[in-house]
């Protein structure tokens, strides 16, 4: 993992966010007309579409005007209530869950033109809109207004957003994570000091008898701390070096072989073991003069 790949996280943690964001709830438009007696959702699902299947859509809806809310469609059942409003939508309902629905303001009734006294010039009148063939009064177009969370749509974007949040922690700690255990290539001067490092601690520990490596090695390179990590452990049939059953052993070693890298590294931090493995960390003492990035 470098740097570029790094610096493309936080878009990605942005483009994420808003893919899971709550939506902006619009103004939808609805187009109602009042309940007669003996009227059944089917049939005014027919009267106000033309088809009797779409009284289960979204585009019809039975409103209550009292409670301003739309009644949910598994009541239509139990019977209409004449206080009740038929609606209909003109154009397309988004698919989310309709929950609240919007003061309408009904069409005043029709009133025929006033007729003026014959004159030498009669104003022009306007031709009078079609008589509706319904016995209902008109329907009038809903005032568009921002919808309020209502309902199943309150606990939607509830939902939504603790998603959403959970998602950004959920990736900021895997960006964390993923940043501390990359592995990134070891400088120069940072490379040479874990050899001569691994090569002082072993020394004292070789045994030309058995021909197994004293100690087993291992290093990483840190890149945000600008340290080198050194693991050491036990080779095959040894205990030494180990944090369990020689702490102070392992300390004075540590201790001389920094003595013999010299004064331009010091060890970082403490000793810990993972495991079989000792952890070292070390790094330079002054960053200015090494190059070490």
């Amino acid at each position: 993992m470098d740097g570029t790949l790094r610096n493309r996280r936080l878009p990605t943690v942005v483009l994420l966010l808003l893919c899971v964001a709550p939506p902006a709830a619009d103004a939808q438009q609805f187009v109602c007309r009042p309940i007669g007696r003996g009227d059944t959702p089917s049939r005014l699902a027919r009267q106000l579409t033309g088809k009797s299947a779409a009284v289960y859509s979204l585009a019809f809806q039975i409103r209550d005007p009292a409670r301003q809310m739309f009644v949910p469609k598994s009541q239509y059942r139990r019977g209409l209530d004449p206080h009740w409003q038929a609606c209909v939508a003109p154009g397309p309902v988004k698919s989310l869950p309709v929950a609240y629905a919007p003061e309408v303001a009904l069409a005043a009734p029709e009133v025929a033109p006033v007729e003026r006294a014959i004159t030498s010039d009669p104003l022009p009148v306007a031709p009078a809109p079609p008589a509706s063939t319904s016995a209902q009064p008109a329907m009038a177009l809903a005032v568009p207004v921002p919808a309020r969370a209502g309902g199943s749509q309150e606990r939607f974007v509830l939902i939504a957003t603790i998603a959403s949040v959970a998602l950004l922690v959920m990736l900021v700690i895997s960006a964390a994570v993923g940043d501390s255990l990359a592995r990134y290539p070891i400088p120069p001067v940072m490379q040479r000091a874990g050899e001569e490092f691994v090569a002082a601690f072993a020394r004292p520990l070789v045994d030309s008898s058995t021909g197994v490596p004293a100690i087993r090695a291992r290093l990483r390179f840190i890149r945000h701390a600008r340290q080198l990590e050194i693991s050491i452990a036990p080779g095959a049939g040894r205990r030494y070096p180990n944090l369990f059953d020689h702490k102070s052993n392992v300390e004075y070693d540590v201790h001389r072989v920094m003595r013999i890298l010299g004064p331009q590294f010091v060890v970082s931090d403490r000793l810990r073991a993972a495991g079989r493995w000792v952890i070292v960390r070390i790094g330079v003492a002054d960053l200015k003069q090494t190059g070490v990035k």
